[in-house]
């Protein structure tokens, strides 16, 4: 089967029912097919990191983490990429699931609009291309807004959707600004927008890439749990220390994608992949206050509401992380 899957739920389940109940292969989500949201995952499947940890797993693409979280408790996969708050949204609503690892742990994130935004308040009023409610990129341009003295209501919102998709809605003038991470901030740039706000100098803590599972399956299912988590840490790792073939990975992921925007957003991975895959309970404390000014339920929360560490912890304990770099404990 093809490692890049783009298939409806419904077409999952009946893949999925075909594997034998023995044997049955298990499914990851990415969320995003933009060059700095889910490279962790492609590596631990093209590099071959999850067969070395015993793993049967295969990756598919869901747009969104809240269609990935959704697809994930109607039990359509085995675990899920994520933003925190996501994670928080569907928790708060019931869903039993939990981040059991992290891959960044901040908002790298760049609005970027056409030339005639003369500054961030001049947002104000324009048409903003925007993902669905729930995800980072919703968060990060209504944080960024907010730092900006502008009301949501006040820009004129078009859900478009994942960040590619995003971008060239505001190249072709559809829209007038958007947000994206560093590869397509890149992009962006040679094909003459400007960057109007960078909420990556700001360094917020924030729950971005994580990977997610149901409190089920981690009863249930606690080896392959831990075996995923110390696989998405060498995955890490392996991006970190093996530029070329990374990016050749991201290559195929993204359909060839130019070198140059590759290289960018290569650069701001390094620099923003958690080595120690630790969930940032500061971020994830910073995202329930916010939502508690408009949802009670967020005020009864905890961070550690919404995270299993226990792999993590295990993984750290073992020096898994530090051999992999080559540091003595």
């Amino acid at each position: 089967m093809n490692s890049i899957l783009s298939v409806p739920v419904a077409a999952l389940i009946l893949l999925t029912s075909a594997a034998t109940s023995v044997h049955a292969k298990s499914y990851i989500a990415y969320i995003s097919d933009s060059t700095s949201s889910s490279v962790v995952y492609w590596v631990a499947k093209e590099a071959g990191i999850f067969r070395k940890h015993g793993l049967d797993l295969d990756t598919i693409f869901i747009d969104g983490s809240v269609r990935g979280i959704q697809s994930l408790v109607a039990g359509d996969l085995g675990y899920s990429g994520a933003v925190g708050t996501a994670v928080i949204n569907a928790k708060l609503a019931g869903a039993d699931v939990a981040i059991i690892q992290s891959q960044v742990n901040t908002l790298p994130y760049f609005i970027v609009g056409n030339a005639n935004i003369k500054s961030p308040e001049d947002l104000k009023g324009r048409t903003a291309a925007v993902h669905i409610p729930g995800t980072a990129a919703d968060f990060a341009i209504r944080l960024a807004l907010s730092k900006a003295g502008i009301a949501y209501k006040d820009i004129k919102a078009v859900t478009i959707g994942g960040a590619p998709a995003r971008l060239s809605a505001t190249m072709n003038g559809h829209t007038d600004f958007t947000i994206v991470s560093e590869g397509e901030k890149n992009q962006a740039e040679r094909s003459g927008l400007k960057v109007i706000i960078d909420m990556a100098k700001l360094k917020v803590p924030f729950q971005f890439n994580c990977s997610v599972a149901t409190r089920k399956r981690i009863r249930e299912n606690p080896d392959e749990v831990r075996r995923l988590v110390w696989s998405l840490a060498e995955a890490g790792w392996y991006y970190k220390t093996h530029k070329e073939e990374s990016i050749k990975i991201a290559q195929k992921y993204t359909r060839g994608v130019n070198r140059a925007v590759l290289d960018a957003a290569y650069a701001a991975n390094v620099e923003f992949l958690v080595e120690d895959t630790y969930p940032t309970l500061e971020g994830l404390r910073q995202t329930l206050e916010i939502q508690a000014l408009t949802d009670p339920r967020a005020t009864k929360a905890k961070p550690e509401d919404f995270v299993e560490l226990r792999f993590v912890d295990e993984m750290k304990k073992a020096g898994f992380v530090d051999k992999l770099f080559g540091r003595s404990k």
